[in-house]
């Protein structure tokens, strides 16, 4: 008689446990929640190595990029990386603050003074094709994406048109 009872939960056991293999896990469903945040922000999320000389986590190769794409296309042609270090150094643009790729043609007054206000989570920032983009490792809420999002409208709004 149990023989058919062991027999009904191993054949439902082998049935259900692919499928719940399959279910997101809860680091997993918070990022997607940032993401989606940040699309409902008009931002655009890509996975990308990190930048040169940006100090990884050790977690993942890859990183979260958060791009505001330009309104002007012609604000796309600039392509520039800044890195966070560890420490100030009077050879650095500013503070914390290094060239990884340097800016031609870009408001560097501008941009200096919008890193006084740059989210303390943010390790690269760098604009290009894509946008206007923050580099961070989604370890942080809401908040920090919201952070991102009226740093990016703000400093997009200071840097674009500048030598046209």
């Amino acid at each position: 008689m149990w023989i058919p009872v062991a027999i009904c939960l191993a054949a439902i056991a082998l049935f259900l446990g692919p499928i719940l293999l399959m279910q997101p896990t809860a680091s997993q469903r918070r990022e997607a929640k940032l993401r989606k945040l940040a699309l409902d922000h008009g931002l655009r999320v890509h996975l990308q190595q990190y930048p040169e000389g940006a100090e990884s986590d050790g977690r993942t190769k890859t990183i979260a990029s958060y791009c505001l794409p330009w309104a002007d296309k012609k604000d796309a042609q600039h392509a520039w990386v800044l890195v966070k270090k560890k420490y100030e150094h009077g050879l650095h643009f500013s503070g914390r603050w290094d060239w990884n790729k340097k800016a031609e043609g870009v408001n560097l007054t501008a941009l200096e003074q919008s890193l006084d206000t740059v989210p303390e989570r943010i390790i690269a920032i760098a604009s290009g094709p894509q946008g206007l983009c923050c580099y961070w490792n989604e370890l942080g809420g809401e908040g920090v994406v919201d952070e991102i999002n009226a740093w990016l409208q703000r400093t997009s709004g200071e840097l674009a048109g500048f030598g046209r």
